[in-house]
């Protein structure tokens, strides 16, 4: 098979999403191992078995009320995105918001699924907020507590809400023109989506990299 042949709009999508799961999957996998890694160290360097909540204490920094607040809107947005490019036309699920002809045709159709989603990855980030506190590394809104993140990658961050924001606008544009369909729009949405993800886990990547120095 040709190369050519083989580079085709459905082949690039198809690894873009591969990317994109697999940046998430380690992420969380990396974050866990960051964790423990640094309770590992605490243990032997103090000579003693060290609770979650004194390796907490020390190991957890303040990133400042506004930042947090931002950081949990980026991800909400981010789930949002992740189903206005997914589950709103037809891509590799069998399923689709435009299965539900009459919402989907409604003035407020694409209003109303942005909501829900924003509305179910928001009780779900809530969910995992409220895990023990033994459990604290998993809570979503605590995960930048655990690194030292410097202004600009703070800025980065806060500006995923653009990016995301533009993955979601041309995604709906998707839906406006379902079932038309612009191969260029969609990957442009995935490629925002994809570098947005990069930038809210890159804490996370930076710690595990320069951990292994």
């Amino acid at each position: 098979m040709a190369l050519d042949d083989w580079i085709t709009i459905d082949n690039l999508f198809a690894i873009g999403t591969a990317i994109l799961a697999a940046l998430i999957i380690f992420a969380v996998g990396l974050h866990i191992r960051n964790i423990y890694n640094v309770h590992g160290i605490m243990t032997i360097l103090q000579r003693k078995t060290v609770t979650k909540p004194h390796l907490y204490a020390e190991m957890t920094v303040s990133q400042g009320s506004n930042f947090t607040a931002l950081a949990f809107a980026s991800w909400m947005m981010f789930f949002v995105a992740i189903a206005f490019l997914y589950l709103l036309v037809p891509t590799y699920l069998p399923f689709s918001f435009m299965q539900i002809a009459d919402l989907a045709s409604s003035q407020m159709g694409f209003a109303v699924f942005g909501i829900t989603v924003g509305l179910l990855a928001a009780a779900i980030i809530l969910f995992l907020d409220k895990l023990p506190e033994d459990r604290r590394e998993l809570k979503l809104t605590e995960m930048y507590s655990f690194y030292s993140i410097s202004k600009s990658a703070k800025k980065f961050i806060a500006l995923t809400l653009i990016s995301l924001g533009a993955s979601v606008v041309l995604s709906a544009y998707l839906g406006t023109i379902y079932p038309d369909q612009s191969e260029s729009v969609k990957l442009i949405s995935l490629f925002l989506l994809l570098i947005s993800a990069g930038i809210l886990v890159m804490p996370i990547y930076k710690e595990f990299l320069e951990a292994m120095r």
